[in-house]
């Protein structure tokens, strides 16, 4: 494998216009083509990359800052780069921007060892299952409208302990389908799906906010049957019950991660309400 000289590589801001250099590094670690995923990220964060003496880009990360909570996420080095520092220079940029807000993540098997050296703890745990769904409507969901939109911000700050409305705001362009809960004419539960490339044949579920199991399954169930197709589930393992009876109806677990905070600190908020992220990219 041919390396790259680590004493030539630039700090950059990344926007948008820098998608088609970022699936490319993307595609260098073998990475899923998330043409969708990428661009929603880098307009509702800031993106931070590492060029080399060409220009290329070698490592990128983005920084999506929520009131106190700031999320890391699209953390890659180009493979000829691995093991030469440039994850753990990039990251400590990041972190150093997060400034006073609590900077946490999802990390893999392979990612987690950076992350403890940079003093990010396991709070939680995540398996994620994808299949198709073996499970009738509920008819206990509707379709959700903009004009939902208000209501739902506030019950995600309520949840969250954070004002996500810069990340959500988009959300009825972004996701395939939204759904709703609603309990003596107020919204109580909350849903969406979408997916991370223009192709892609999975719909992801997320968010998902709901009061208790019951209305979490309840989404679940309609939102499957909206997608008709294979659909993916981010369940942390604090709502065992809900991971159970997807995969005891069809979902097959394909890959572990941490959720992570930096100094293992808490997150804010009621977050057993906070059933599945909105992209591990945002929590």
């Amino acid at each position: 494998m041919t390396t790259g000289d680590v004493r030539n590589t630039t700090l950059i801001p990344l926007s948008t216009n820098d998608l088609s250099a970022c699936l490319a590094l993307a595609a260098d670690r073998e990475w899923p083509h998330e043409d969708r995923k990428w661009d929603f990220l880098l307009r509702v964060g800031q993106g931070y990359g590492l060029t080399d003496q060409s220009g290329g880009l070698v490592a990128s990360a983005i920084l999506t800052r929520t009131g106190d909570l700031a999320a890391i996420s699209m953390v890659l080095v180009a493979a000829r780069f691995e093991g030469r520092g440039l994850g753990t220079r990039l990251m400590r940029h990041v972190i150093a921007e997060a400034g006073t807000a609590t900077p946490h993540l999802y990390a893999t098997p392979l990612g987690k060892p950076l992350y403890e050296k940079l003093g990010f703890h396991s709070v939680a745990e995540a398996d994620i299952r994808v299949g198709v769904l073996d499970a009738e409507r509920s008819g206990r969901t509707r379709p959700a409208c903009p004009a939902d939109l208000p209501a739902i911000l506030a019950l995600d700050r309520e949840v969250f302990g954070a004002d996500r409305s810069g990340v959500l705001s988009g959300l009825f362009d972004f996701a395939d389908h939204v759904r709703v809960v609603e309990s003596d004419d107020r919204i109580t539960a909350y849903a969406g799906t979408w997916r991370a490339g223009a192709d892609a044949p999975t719909a992801i579920i997320g968010p998902l906010i709901a009061p208790d199991d019951d209305a979490a399954r309840a989404l679940v169930a309609d939102l499957a049957a909206d997608a008709g197709g294979p659909i993916r589930v981010d369940a942390a393992t604090t709502h065992p019950d809900l991971g159970r009876w997807v995969t005891e109806r069809g979902l097959s677990p394909t890959f572990h991660t941490d959720i992570m905070s930096l100094g293992g600190r808490p997150f804010p908020g009621d977050r057993r309400r906070a059933y599945l992220p909105f992209m591990q990219a945002l929590g």
